[in-house]
């Protein structure tokens, strides 16, 4: 049975461009805030993929119903209040200041680092494969390096070696 789980619009498109979406959509229920929705837009890849997925019913709309946080943009902002809404549901954001503030304020939460690596873990990914994505995602450098540099070290410490992207 899939989780349920909300998303910012920057943890989307990371996904996206590295091959992770896939994993996603297999492994979660994917609600979002309108305010992630008017972040993607059609004229990118990233956001026709949001668009196909949400008019096929894949992705469902959920509105908060209450504005507990008022820091950040207003994409990460309706993400989070949607999750301080549902306790029981994953927030997947990449955006480290954002997740941060998440964290403290108790939410289960997740970047595509940190499921990459639990990904490679339950056997889920081979780990070549969750290497790449985290050099991808480097790459791309839209990702802390924090965030990164601890998927890592997460990694090296499952397979018994120290990986290098």
């Amino acid at each position: 049975m899939k989780q349920s789980a909300t998303l910012d619009s920057s943890f989307w498109i990371n996904a996206h461009r590295t091959g992770l979406l896939p994993y996603v959509l297999a492994r979660y229920d994917l609600r979002y805030p309108p305010a992630v929705a008017a972040e993607l837009v059609e004229r990118f890849p990233s956001g026709r993929e949001f668009w196909r997925l949400a008019r096929a019913g894949l992705l469902v709309e959920v509105v908060p119903t209450t504005s507990q946080l008022q820091e950040f943009g207003p994409g990460e902002r309706e993400a989070i209040n949607l999750a301080l809404e549902h306790q029981d549901w994953v927030l997947i954001i990449d955006d480290q200041r954002p997740y941060q503030a998440a964290a403290r304020l108790g939410l289960n939460v997740l970047c595509s680092p940190v499921l990459t690596v639990a990904l490679a873990t339950e056997g889920a990914l081979p780990t070549s494969d969750a290497l790449a994505i985290l050099a991808r995602l480097a790459a791309i450098r839209t990702v802390s390096p924090v965030l990164l540099t601890a998927a890592l070290a997460q990694l090296g410490e499952w397979s018994g070696h120290e990986p290098r992207l």
